[in-house]
Order: C-alpha cells, then sequence, then structure tokens
C-alpha cells in the first residue's frame, strides 16, 4: 500500500512537470518590458519610446490597442515593426522564429500638458497574451503650480528616479514627488 502511494504521488509529480513544461514552451513569442515609460514637453512634436517582441516560433501574431486613457486632444501611433498612422489600433504580424521586431509608441501632445497610457495587447493562435503599456508623462513648471494649487497639495519630498532625495523638482527629469497628505506622482518638469 505504502508502495503504491509513493509510485502515484511520483506519477502526479511527473505529470504535473509536463503540464508545466508544455505551457512554458507553448509560448511562442515574449516581450523586454512590459511597461515603457515616455517623457517629454508639452511643446514636443512627438514622444516615443520603445521595446521588443522576440519570436520563440513561426507564428502571426494579431495586435489591438486594449486602452487608451489620455487627455483629450493628444493622439497617438504605433510601429510594430513597421510604423502606422494616428487612428490605426490594430494589425498583425508574420514574425519568424529566432527575429526580434521594434515596439513602439509614439504620443503627440500638441501643446497639452498631462499623463496618460496606451496599452496595446499582443496574442498569437495558441493562446499566448502579452500586454505592452506605455506609460506618458508630459510636462511643464506651470502645469505642476496648477496641480499644486488646485488641489490644495503640498510636497513633502522629491525624489529621481534613482531614488535620491532632491531639494527642488528638477528640470527635464522625471521624478517621484510625495505630498504632504500622503499622496504621490510621477512628474516630468520643463521650463
Amino acid at each position: 500500500m505504502l508502495k503504491q502511494k509513493i509510485m502515484y504521488k511520483k506519477l502526479t509529480l511527473f505529470s504535473l512537470f509536463l503540464i508545466v513544461n508544455g505551457i512554458v514552451f507553448a509560448q511562442s513569442f515574449s516581450v523586454d518590458d512590459n511597461v515603457v515609460t515616455l517623457n517629454g514637453s508639452s511643446t514636443d512634436v512627438s514622444i516615443a519610446n520603445n521595446t521588443f517582441l522576440n519570436a520563440l516560433s513561426s507564428e502571426t501574431l494579431q495586435w489591438l490597442i486594449v486602452d487608451a486613457s489620455i487627455p483629450e486632444g493628444w493622439e497617438f501611433s504605433n510601429c510594430f515593426p513597421n510604423c502606422y498612422d494616428i487612428g490605426v489600433t490594430s494589425g498583425s504580424l508574420e514574425m519568424l522564429e529566432g527575429e526580434s521586431y521594434y515596439l513602439n509608441c509614439h504620443i503627440y501632445p500638441n501643446e497639452i500638458p498631462g499623463e496618460g497610457s496606451v496599452t496595446m495587447q499582443i496574442l498569437d493562435n495558441i493562446g499566448t497574451v502579452e500586454e505592452v503599456t506605455w506609460q506618458a508623462v508630459v510636462g511643464s513648471a506651470n502645469l505642476i503650480e496648477n496641480y499644486l494649487d488646485a488641489n490644495e497639495k503640498e510636497i513633502k519630498s522629491i525624489y529621481t528616479m534613482d531614488g535620491k532625495m532632491v531639494s527642488e523638482l528638477l528640470i527635464n527629469q522625471l521624478q517621484f514627488v510625495v505630498f504632504s497628505d500622503g499622496t504621490s506622482k510621477q512628474l516630468y518638469i520643463t521650463e
């Protein structure tokens, strides 16, 4: 009886191992970064940043913008790997095993400061689904002053993205600001 229980446990573990390996190896692609940060000035024509998709097998992928939470007046476009016009929110990619594909988002702030995000969902025919989100911060000193005044907030501390505390808001640099009420916000300030 004890031998049967041990044999059953070994068989169960082996089956679980095969299932997990099947799931891991069934993935046809991977993405280097699932969250990509963009920052710039409201006077920039566009701001952009990219990641890469890596093909683990030859497959046809479908992509779709599933969320675009951006300020009114902003526009965006994607390159995957070809660049698409503003307003194109879906497409496909014939990928070849071993290749790496450029995956980019352009934000056009149209002189409107603010922050927002664009999320793309990528899926293949065997069930692999990945999402990539571009988080954009487009700012100016006036935007921050207006935000602080309108929300009656006081700055408690300011940190650079590498964790160093600084005594004042920095120009042309993404920073993390903690307010006296305990809330926080990522800010990018231009002159």
